[in-house]
């Protein structure tokens, strides 16, 4: 270690360690901007985590103890290889319109063959931007050219400075409280279990972010039992309002019903199990009050249901000329005027909210080796019997049937979706399409309406392909549309936003397609047609979005603001709903309207026609509910009621309440898959 100090006194190790520092230093303030538009925010805990960082870095970089100028060409090789990791995310960031988490690299390999022409359309389109994040790389190739020879560090040297990166990086971990410890706080990025990529990486560093998850995914932490508290239903109203409406509850059903199954009982369940994650979610769930029966309940009792979640959908691919069957479709039936599609990227975190009523792990995810990446993927051996197809085959004894126009094994759908409850067909397993990506929705639902249409009831679920991006003419449905877009729309629109439409054409000629079928067999009446996207359309440029939507893009929460289609044509009129709402409300909302027998408890959403509190949450955890928009990752509020009117002590109560609600039904959803908390809960309930 003398030696070492030594070192540093006669500066070289010094001018080495800024060296590597000047590097990463460049690229997290390339990344942050690039990905952010601004450097407001990047802060000097972004800079701190780069020393320990530069410390690994440097040592590795002089792994010869030797002379010469192979140690240069080794130099120039390792600094190609972290450049590779930050245009890795990069291109993923361009490609999906999010950094890449540790946590989804299992699909890396999948993506990289599926999404290729599209990555190579980014890649022409980023070049200049490519071109800049390997300045450092051409530095070491000029230095390789004229510097002759390179003294290297000798073995106790490297070793020293790993030593004094793990320090230092602890000491900034320690350190870290300083900052402050609310969920939003560098502290709050560090250690949540429970935070997105996006959302860390802005506060710690791309690629020290990376280093947090990678640890996470490889050795699991598990910092949500301590989430998991039931708080006080804080209800923002006058008392005498409260009462007066519990008594006309009281009034217009003699006998209240919960959503709930009376065998259940946790507290006895707690009793059988001695794992800490299902005690504590047997805790927790007791103490949840169950929503309870309302108006709407049993409404659709006995009716079919189409259940799609199509790629990319939007309110922006909605045109009352271009796409009338979706203009229908989405103004009549239940109309949810405050629905928010809670994801930005990713379609299997969007299915699975919309198929289990739960939230996906976004970034942190402990990964089961040997299994797909993403909470769906994770889901394949878990029981799932409550999830759509599960609970139509049980309820009402049909076999739930799932279509989707690509390959079953991608995302191992072919695994994930028979695990709940589905009997499917994929691409070649069942279906054929002429084109392969995208592949054709309207082919799709024309291989698949005869397989259910004559069935006494049925629950069909169709996870559609079609919309997905890039929209240029290299996709195939921009190519295919393009010219029968152009008669109803103004074509001077970026290229983006007229590929989007096109896309989003073949779904208006499927869905055409499925009504007509659904008439000319008269049960169109008795069929509910549910229809939301996976996530945002994150291909869409910005200047693309604004002239769809001629609004600027809010990527906090207006970008997310979005349409989920219940619709039967039997209703006498439209019923308008403005209670705020998210895709793992859904469900839910779904079985309340069927009377399906379910209990609320079980489920992170929650019947929008119900009771208790009712959040639109998005995927980094902001959220709006009927009184405030709260930003959970800057903690910044905006009261939507006139806040001089309420008592200052009562408001704060209702937030806290909202944010411990938020953060709770989303570990919530973790542990119950992760634990398998179904398995444990339906195997043991023969048991007291």
């Amino acid at each position: 270690m003398n030696e070492f100090l030594n070192k540093v006194k006669e500066k070289r190790i010094l001018i080495e360690l800024l060296e590597q520092f000047g590097i990463l230093l460049y690229w997290e303030v390339l990344m942050y901007f690039l990905v952010h538009s601004t450097l407001k925010g990047f802060s000097v805990w972004n800079v701190l985590f780069i020393i320990p960082l530069s410390f690994v870095l440097c040592a590795l970089s002089n792994l010869f103890n030797r002379y010469g100028r192979h140690e240069l060409l080794y130099r120039c090789a390792l600094i190609i290889l972290v450049s590779l990791f930050y245009l890795t995310d990069l291109i993923y960031y361009k490609t999906f319109g999010s950094l890449l988490s540790a946590s989804m690299l299992g699909t890396g390999g999948d993506a990289l063959s599926n999404f290729g022409w599209s990555i190579k359309a980014t890649l022409v389109e980023n070049l200049p931007l490519i071109i800049l994040f390997e300045l450092p790389v051409l530095f070491q190739f000029v230095r390789y050219l004229f510097v002759k020879s390179h003294e290297s560090f000798r073995a106790r040297e490297r070793l020293a400075m790993i030593v004094s990166a793990i320090v230092i990086w602890n000491l900034i971990v320690v350190a870290l409280p300083l900052s402050g410890k609310e969920d939003h706080s560098v502290y709050g990025a560090y250690h949540s279990r429970y935070i997105d990529t996006d959302t860390a990486s802005a506060k710690l560093g791309v690629l020290a972010n990376f280093v947090v998850e990678s640890r996470y995914a490889a050795f699991g932490k598990d910092d949500s039992l301590s989430l998991l508290h039931n708080g006080d239903n804080v209800v923002i109203e006058a008392e005498n309002s409260k009462e007066e409406k519990e008594e006309e509850m009281i009034e217009e059903a003699p006998v209240i019903e919960y959503n709930s199954f009376e065998e259940l009982d946790f507290s006895r369940l707690n009793e059988l199990s001695e794992d800490e994650i299902i005690n504590s979610l047997c805790t927790y769930l007791d103490k949840e009050v169950p929503t309870l029966h309302n108006e709407y309940t049993g409404m659709f009792e006995g009716y079919n249901l189409i259940y799609i979640c199509a790629e990319s959908f939007s309110s922006l691919a909605i045109d009352k000329e271009l796409t009338p069957t979706l203009y229908k479709l989405a103004n009549n039936g239940i109309v949810l005027n405050n629905y928010y599609n809670s994801f930005k990227n990713v379609t299997t975190n969007g299915e699975y909210a919309f198929l289990s009523g739960l939230w996906p792990d976004v970034a942190r995810q402990n990964t089961n080796m040997g299994v797909i990446s993403g909470t769906m993927g994770q889901s394949i051996n878990k029981n799932m019997s409550t999830a759509l197809g599960a609970m139509f085959n049980k309820n009402e004894g049909i076999q739930s049937r799932a279509y989707h126009n690509y390959y079953g094994y991608y995302y191992g759908r072919n695994e994930t979706l028979p695990n709940m409850g589905f009997d499917c067909k994929f691409m070649d397993e069942g279906m054929t399409f002429t084109t392969s990506w995208p592949a054709s929705d309207l082919e799709m639902m024309e291989q698949s309406v005869d397989d259910y249409i004559n069935d006494r009831q049925f629950c069909t679920y169709y996870m559609t392909f079609s919309g997905h991006g890039n929209y240029t003419t290299a996709n195939v449905m921009v190519a295919k549309n393009l010219d029968t877009v152009s008669e109803y729309v103004d074509m001077s629109q970026p290229t983006s936003a007229t590929g989007y439409l096109s896309c989003n054409y073949e779904l208006e000629k499927a869905m055409t397609y499925l009504l007509e079928r659904l008439e000319a067999k008269e049960i169109l009446d008795k069929t509910v047609i549910v229809l939301t996207g996976d996530h945002y359309p994150y291909y869409l440029t910005d200047i693309a979005y604004e002239a769809l939507k001629g609004e600027a893009k809010d990527e906090d929460f207006e970008s997310y603001h979005s349409t989920c289609i219940i619709y039967n044509s039997g209703l006498d009129k439209k019923i308008e709903v403005d209670t705020p709402c998210c895709n793992v409300d859904i469900l839910p909302t779904i079985y309340n309207l069927f009377g399906i027998d379910y209990d609320s408890r079980l489920y992170a959403g929650t019947d929008i026609f119900g009771n208790g509190m009712h959040i639109a949450q998005l995927y980094n955890k902001n959220f709006i509910t009927d009184y405030v928009k709260y930003n959970f990752t800057t903690g910044e509020k905006k009261w939507l009621i006139n806040i001089e009117d309420y008592d200052q002590d009562l408001l704060d109560s209702y937030l806290e309440n909202a944010i411990n609600t938020v953060k709770n039904r989303y570990a919530m959803s973790i542990q119950i898959e992760q634990s398998d908390f179904y398995g444990f809960v339906f195997d043991n309930l023969k048991k007291y």
